[in-house]
């Protein structure tokens, strides 16, 4: 139970439509709808992807802050090598998604075709779809009517999500989404019970030279495997 908690976390987290109000920005009118497009053009477009990462999960009285590099490669591959905690991972060749817990000795190993009520892949975090998906399941509007914006260090458009309808997981996020890349450089979510999280991406990198054995997991020795640790919410 402790492991399925710590993974759905993570997952919830990596791995985001109805608006009625348009916006002025720089002299032309934008709507958010126009914003999730350019944003799932540009995911894309790219076949391949690199940033440093850190995730900061508030719970209670409880934090935690988390940080390492992630790779994305074409085809919903994905890797998060973590250095705090060291050791953990997360990794998927785009078949199948395994987390690797090294404090618990622990790999959560997820098929990732399997289908959601709609008929749509579930978990394909890191991919165009998962992106679909995140505005499927959302409601979408800007935050205030100016934007872009200056704020928090960068030139941002600003997306409040709301769950359409309730799963018992993060039911608001904010997105900070790049004004030039369409990129996601922060978001933030929040859920019911209470829990916050925030993940941030720096020092990103647009198709770098990848070697495909990032997306490759090797099993270490003498650890437990948790098979289908996820849930639909």
């Amino acid at each position: 139970m402790i492991f399925k908690c710590k993974f759905s976390t993570r997952i919830a987290i990596f791995a985001c439509v109805l608006s009625t109000a348009y916006v002025a920005a720089a002299d032309n009118f934008v709507h958010p709808n126009d914003i999730a497009k350019k944003m799932q053009a540009k995911f894309k477009s790219l076949k391949a992807y690199q940033a440093d990462f850190s995730l900061s999960i508030k719970d209670l009285n409880k934090s935690k802050v988390s940080s390492g590099v992630a790779t994305y490669g074409e085809g919903g591959k994905l890797n998060f090598t973590f250095n705090q905690p060291a050791g953990d991972l997360i990794v998927s060749n785009g078949q199948t998604l395994f987390v690797y817990v090294s404090r618990l000795r622990a790999v959560g190993k997820q098929p990732l075709k399997t289908k959601d009520k709609d008929g749509k892949g579930l978990y394909s975090a890191g991919t165009a779809e998962g992106l679909s998906n995140l505005f499927r399941r959302y409601h979408y509007r800007f935050d205030q009517p100016e934007q872009p914006r200056d704020v928090e260090g960068g030139r941002y458009f600003i997306l409040d999500l709301k769950e359409k309808e309730i799963t018992g997981g993060y039911d608001k996020i904010t997105l900070f989404v790049h004004a030039e890349s369409y990129l996601i450089e922060k978001m933030r979510a929040s859920s019911p019970s209470g829990r916050t999280v925030e993940l941030v991406f720096s020092n990103i990198k647009l198709n770098p030279a990848i070697d495909n054995k990032l997306f490759q997991f090797k099993e270490p020795a003498n650890v437990k495997i948790v098979d289908n640790p996820l849930t639909t919410e």
